[in-house]
């Protein structure tokens, strides 16, 4: 299945952005997510139950390893998880990603 690649503006699930560019490879006039880039804070950040400071500090997880970007993999919308367990769910539709 084609995925979208993830750029840094790309939400997760809660709404987390990737924040981080890899600063030579470009999708759609948009740096790509950078490898293991930070993600914003994001729901339930701040408060909750126990484990929601995994949401104040989380990075996007790369779950390819066949399609490199800076000699790293890149992140794919729907595949990737991040590490707080939100889904990448939004990347550039024009690029895609076998994942």
């Amino acid at each position: 299945m084609a995925l979208p690649i993830v750029r840094i503006g790309d939400i997760n699930a809660a709404g987390g952005i990737a924040l981080i560019p890899r600063p030579t490879v470009f999708s759609s006039m948009v740096p790509l997510a950078q490898f293991a880039s930070l993600v914003s804070p994001h729901p339930c950040c701040g408060g909750g139950p126990p484990g929601c400071d995994a949401h104040c500090v989380a990075i996007v997880v790369s779950t390819g390893t066949t399609v490199l970007a800076e000699m790293l993999p890149v992140h794919k919308a729907f595949a990737d998880i991040d590490n707080c367990a939100h889904p990448r769910v939004t990347g550039d539709p024009t690029v895609l990603v076998m994942g």
